[in-house]
């Protein structure tokens, strides 16, 4: 078959197909729950939004305080219904990732299924969707309980779909929820606009015009609806995230340039098959998209910084380009040895070409001069799916079941629970943590953020003694370096974020002249080098003597449970 002809399978799978389908989908459950690592920490901001809206306090962070704490709408909407229903939010988190991941492997299947060439090796067809179950950056975020999984799968089936041809109002609603989902989501939906164009090309540049437009006005519009929204309940244009974080994140251009070029499938093979796939009017739709959303991905990324310890959340999106690329790249390949007759020997070569492509995501280079350029694969082992491959004696899937539906063990999460004890329900805190700390406090007290994520003034102004005045928190509860060799001696018992210490510091007479450390929270777990301190308004009692309070697991504890986390 000549490279500029069209095909699409229009046959539906065989039961033979439909079993490999839900043979891979019980695969995917079986590594979802022996490969997580854990919650992220930012996620539970996201929780706290979603339990008061759930319990009718409204769309915020501090019940009576209107700042848009979250940058992912759709995401906080989705956890409501789970906690009407008794699900705990973190399990919820879990189980929709898990859903959203299942219909990505899905439209993978279908996709490739309809755009393979015909006679083509039947197990190409599979390599889109397996690879969508083990792709590194995916696995990492499916147990950070952030909307990653969702807005990756979301954007990937718009471009899927899209890809196919037929009705542009399903792409069209799936770019839509991407752009509720995440506030660049609208860009990167618009990128997707030249998969629709050549899949309507063979219709006319008329056809094609109008379903391209057709396309872009509903995620465009969903964009608009979202912004008078923010305009409405919080009288901003833009998220106070946003605003917080104005200043960077870090991570030089080098450094991201980097990572970018060396994440996942590697994505300089996936803009190879990119660029590839356009010369053929078969996958020339996914070609162009996959293109266009790795380039969109890409220039976010590198304009908003690196985010290290989110595994770089930003470039998130790439993944699905370096499935679709690194397909694309194996179908042209495929064709390039038909074209030259070489049906045996060229499927030993297409085999080992799939092979070596699915080998470099599985090879973490992590050590020596050139760790720094394959920076991106150290995400593959951090989502502990290498330990889980290559220590397959540590497989007990019952503890990491028993795992997968527990509770948070983490100190900050601790600290949360002893704040809602041990202090008043009304009370007025200021912190430092506001995932764990901040969801398991009690959601009636109020949490001024002392990083500004969901306070306005201290995002735009910083945090000062005349600001803390004003609000007269009851307490302050800032993470510490406990008194460990680990730390700089004088850094010991004082605030472990740097501005905050040295917010502590400049202002040390006056602070201590209205507040004084009252509990140390400190955890069991002797690995564990920070803790909380818990200062008390002197105004409550002038004379109390620090104590300290030991929580969570011990070692023993904490062992077995990290040997399953």
């Amino acid at each position: 078959m000549g490279g500029s002809e069209r095909h699409t399978s229009q046959t539906p799978p065989t039961t033979a197909e439909w079993a490999v389908f839900a043979a891979l989908m019980v695969f995917l459950a079986v590594i979802s729950v022996g490969t997580y690592y854990h919650l992220g920490e930012d996620a539970f901001i996201t929780f706290r939004y979603a339990e008061n809206l759930a319990a009718g306090r409204g769309l915020v962070y501090n019940p009576g305080e209107w700042v848009e704490g979250y940058s992912n709408l759709l995401w906080v909407l989705l956890l409501v219904p789970g906690e009407w229903i008794g699900i705990p939010m973190h399990l919820a988190a879990r189980l929709i990732t898990l859903a959203f991941l299942t219909a990505l492997v899905y439209t993978c299947w279908r996709t490739a299924r309809a755009l393979s060439h015909a006679g083509g090796p039947g197990w190409l067809l599979w390599w889109l969707p397996l690879a969508a179950v083990l792709e590194p950056l995916v696995r990492f975020h499916a147990d950070r309980g952030l909307e990653t999984v969702p807005y990756i799968a979301l954007l990937g089936m718009a471009l899927l779909v899209a890809a196919r041809g037929g009705s542009v109002w399903l792409p069209a609603a799936l770019a839509a929820g991407a752009t509720l989902m995440r506030p660049e989501g609208v860009g990167l939906a618009l990128a997707l606009a030249p998969a629709v164009w050549f899949a309507a090309a063979p219709l006319g540049n008329a056809a094609a015009l109008r379903r391209t437009c057709l396309y872009a006005s509903v995620p465009l519009a969903a964009f608009l609806l979202q912004l008078a929204f923010r305009r409405a309940v919080y009288g901003e244009w833009v998220p106070n995230t946003m605003i917080a974080k104005k200043g960077g994140i870090g991570g030089g251009p080098a450094e991201i340039t980097a990572y970018i070029a060396s994440h996942a499938f590697v994505p300089l093979f996936a803009l190879a098959g990119a660029l590839l796939g356009l010369a053929s009017e078969r996958t020339r739709p996914l070609a162009a998209g996959t293109l266009l959303l790795a380039l969109a991905t890409m220039a976010f990324q590198t304009r908003a910084g690196a985010l290290v310890s989110e595994g770089f959340r930003y470039l998130a999106p790439m993944a699905v380009c370096t499935l679709a690329g690194g397909w694309l790249l194996l179908d042209r390949l495929r064709e390039t040895l038909e074209r030259h007759r070489l049906p045996g020997g060229g499927a030993v070569l297409l085999t080992a070409a799939a092979a070596l492509l699915a080998l470099l995501v599985y090879l973490p280079r992590t050590e020596g001069p050139a760790a720094f350029y394959f920076r991106g694969n150290t995400d593959a082992p951090r989502s502990r799916l290498h330990v889980r491959l290559f220590e397959p004696n540590t497989w007990n899937l019952a503890d990491r079941a028993r795992w997968f539906f527990h509770e948070p063990i983490y100190l900050n999460a601790e600290a949360g629970r002893w704040l809602r004890a041990n202090l008043p329900e009304d009370a007025t805190l200021a912190a430092d943590q506001m995932g764990q700390l901040g969801y398991y406090a009690a959601p009636t007290q109020t949490i001024i953020d002392l990083l500004g994520l969901m306070d306005a003034h201290v995002a735009r102004h910083g945090i000062s003694m005349d600001y803390l005045s004003e609000r007269s928190p009851s307490h302050v509860v800032m993470e510490v370096a406990l008194d460990s060799p680990y730390w700089p001696r004088d850094w010991r018992l004082r605030p472990h974020v740097p501005f905050l210490r040295e917010f502590v510091e400049e202002n040390e007479a006056e602070f201590f002249s209205r507040y004084q450390p009252r509990w140390l929270l400190r955890p069991n777990i002797t690995v564990m080098e920070t803790g909380f301190m818990v200062y008390q308004s002197i105004d409550l009692d002038d004379d109390a003597e620090m104590e300290e309070i030991h929580l969570g697991v011990d070692d023993e504890q904490f062992d077995r449970a990290w040997r399953v986390l």
